[in-house]
């Protein structure tokens, strides 16, 4: 669908973690006016002067809601539209870096961590101690991913390189390569049954919040969990009682359902989690940058970007 020309020049830029990201911008497109700002120093006047927002989350003040355009670089924008009360006038794009390969080299070395027993290896030097054990083999166990976008291809794509069976889960079904098979969220129990490892990819929607209840934990068969997704993908009250049950023998968390992860979490002290800081796949500021300015180019011919979200699917 074509819109209006139009030809924003005010563009608020949340640069946490992506400094240099307005300088990218403005180099590339001087006739534009920058305000470049860590996430936590965007003020409600900040958001009042912009045009656009480009970031990673909503600034915490000002009417970004009313925004005629938001620019996401990250990989999910469920937090600018998932249950935020966002106009549905508000044109929602994402960035066009695959994440793919770099989230699939996270679980690849989370799923190594675990068969080559580092933890175990590590603790044993500390102490000064040799206990040869063999460790297992990745090559020819099952993974099942939920998501069979282009996150959950690029992890597939991972570990099909490690000699592993991969399977699909997603909403419809429909068959995706290279999954050897794709069963929809109905079939989640007959999908999980048998696997090694369990990686979860999918946006955070209206369908797929507590996607994994606790349920769905009760019938993952032992499986080791990988969240890459978003925390809320989890019901995560429920993980210690699935690992103390055995429905999960161990997970990897790069996402939680609040972030950071509080002080006072059993998870920190579980011996069989592994926690990261969502650092699964890290936005660079040529992906966010080039992805923005591809869709400003859209944006003054009056098309809609190519990367434009529907905000009602939340992707």
């Amino acid at each position: 669908m074509d819109l209006a020309p139009w030809h924003p020049r005010r563009i608020l830029v949340s640069h946490t973690l992506h400094e240099g990201l307005g300088d990218y911008l403005l180099a590339r497109r001087p006739d534009l006016e920058i305000r470049a700002r860590g996430a936590a120093e965007i003020t409600g006047q900040d958001v009042e002067w912009s045009e656009v927002l480009v970031g990673f989350r909503p600034p915490r003040d000002g009417p970004w809601r009313t925004l005629r355009w938001i620019h996401c670089i990250g990989a999910g924008v469920d937090a600018f539209a998932f249950r935020t009360g966002l106009s549905p006038d508000t044109l929602v794009t994402r960035t066009s870096e695959d994440f793919g390969p770099q989230i699939g080299e996270y679980c690849l070395a989370r799923t190594l961590a675990v068969t080559q027993r580092l933890r175990q290896l590590e603790s044993e030097q500390q102490a000064r101690s040799w206990k040869p054990k063999h460790p297992a083999q990745l090559r020819g166990t099952r993974v099942v991913i939920v998501g069979t976008g282009a996150v959950g291809r690029g992890i597939a794509r991972a570990f099909l390189g490690a000699g592993c069976l991969v399977d699909g889960v997603s909403l419809s079904g429909a068959g995706k390569e290279p999954f050897g098979t794709v069963r929809s969220i109905a079939e989640f129990e007959d999908a999980v049954r048998s696997a090694r490892w369990l990686v979860l990819a999918c946006p955070l929607t209206e369908e797929t919040f507590h996607l994994l209840d606790r349920r769905r934990l009760a019938q993952c068969d032992g499986a080791y969990l990988i969240n890459v997704g978003r925390g809320p993908l989890l019901q995560e009250d429920a993980l210690p009682e699935a690992l103390d049950q055995g429905w999960l023998s161990g997970a990897a968390l790069d996402v939680f359902e609040t972030e950071p992860l509080p002080a006072d979490s059993p998870l920190w002290s579980r011996p069989e989690v592994t926690i990261s800081p969502h650092i699964s796949g890290l936005t660079t500021i040529p992906g966010a940058g080039e992805g923005f300015l591809t869709c400003l180019a859209a944006v003054e011919a009056g098309r809609r970007p190519a990367l434009a979200v529907d905000v009602a699917k939340g992707y």
